[in-house]
């Protein structure tokens, strides 16, 4: 009886390993142990918290026509009957023929249309896919996706409508297909032929003004005199999509007048009121030529969470100054001091 019973959980141990789980079935492997990790922490508080059930499917073979098995997957699973409404979406993705589809159900339709899937995945996937990082191709894409469903919270469509009997399938076929050249390499960052305009600058106020210009131009040359000499070197490695820098553009355009600036021996920092949870702060510092960005730093100390709300991932730091009267909980979020 015991054998019986150890061959029947070896078999369904088996059984799952070979079928993923119903957050994450990468059949190709091309997702790293630490990313699948990652990425199903953020799954489960998309569920939790926003009532999305997001499932990535990733094909060890080409179905051919991949609109149609989206469609089939989607029933398959039950994607979105875990959502009090049809509140499902599939990220698949094949390898093989080179081609993405994301999945959306019926009442995920206004918020997510057709144009923005299918701008997501060209402006945010692609390039990551190409550069062969699947996996933070995925995680920044759902960041997108998140941003996209918080704001449709706020204008109030999110609530979706009920329907009488049920639903024969979860989705209609919405979506979205798109080419994508898996592991093809890097994407190139032009060098622009005059920078003189985005030097360093004679303030903090004007270093964001400056740098909006780059959100709004999509300007990738990661030699600009307005970062800082490490800034300048890490973005020579980083990879900037177009969808990043429209989404920090539509942020910053909203807060840009509500910075304050704090400086302290040859450093600064511009942050918004703690209300703005989504806008994080910019630190800055002083060369010869003048103020620079110092994303080097704030890519290390600065994070954000599944509902895109920094915190910082750390206290010892020589930019802490401009925080003296504010208090954060041990997550590192920012709070009113009281």
């Amino acid at each position: 009886m015991k054998r019986l019973f150890y061959c029947m959980l070896l078999g369904l141990s088996l059984l799952l390993s070979a079928c993923g789980d119903r957050y994450i079935d990468d059949r190709a492997g091309l997702m790293s142990s630490d990313e699948q990790t990652r990425l199903r922490s953020f799954q489960k508080k998309l569920l939790q918290e926003l009532d999305i059930e997001l499932q990535v499917v990733v094909l060890d073979a080409s179905p051919g026509d991949l609109d149609a098995e989206a469609v089939d997957l989607f029933d398959e699973r039950g994607i979105g009957k875990r959502t009090k409404g049809a509140r499902g979406v599939l990220l698949l993705i094949d390898p093989v023929a080179g081609q993405v589809r994301m999945e959306t159900g019926y009442d995920l339709e206004g918020i997510f249309p057709d144009a923005f899937i299918g701008y997501i995945e060209q402006r945010q996937m692609a390039p990551f896919f190409s550069a062969g990082r699947i996996g933070a191709g995925i995680e920044a894409t759902v960041e997108l996706v998140v941003g996209k469903a918080l704001g449709a919270i706020d204008e109030g469509s999110y609530a979706p409508e009920e329907k009488a009997g049920g639903l024969a399938h979860l989705s209609g076929g919405a979506g979205a297909r798109s080419t994508v050249n898996i592991g093809g390499g890097m994407p190139a960052k032009p060098v622009l032929d005059d920078a003189s305009a985005f030097g360093a600058q004679p303030s903090a106020e004007q270093v964001l003004a400056a740098y909006l210009e780059v959100l709004r131009g999509r300007i990738k040359d990661p030699g600009l005199g307005l970062y800082s000499p490490e800034t300048r070197e890490f973005f020579r490695k980083w990879l900037v999509t177009d969808a990043q820098q429209d989404n920090e553009r539509r942020t910053l355009e909203a807060h840009i007048g509500q910075g304050q600036v704090l400086q302290r021996d040859g450093r600064a920092v511009i942050r918004f009121p703690i209300s703005k949870r989504s806008m994080a702060p910019y630190f800055l510092v002083r060369g010869e030529e003048g103020w620079m960005l110092d994303f080097a730093t704030m890519s290390i100390l600065v994070g954000f969470n599944h509902r895109n709300q920094w915190h910082l991932r750390s206290f010892d730091h020589p930019f802490m100054f401009a925080f003296e009267d504010w208090q954060f909980d041990r997550n590192g979020f920012p709070h009113p001091e009281e």
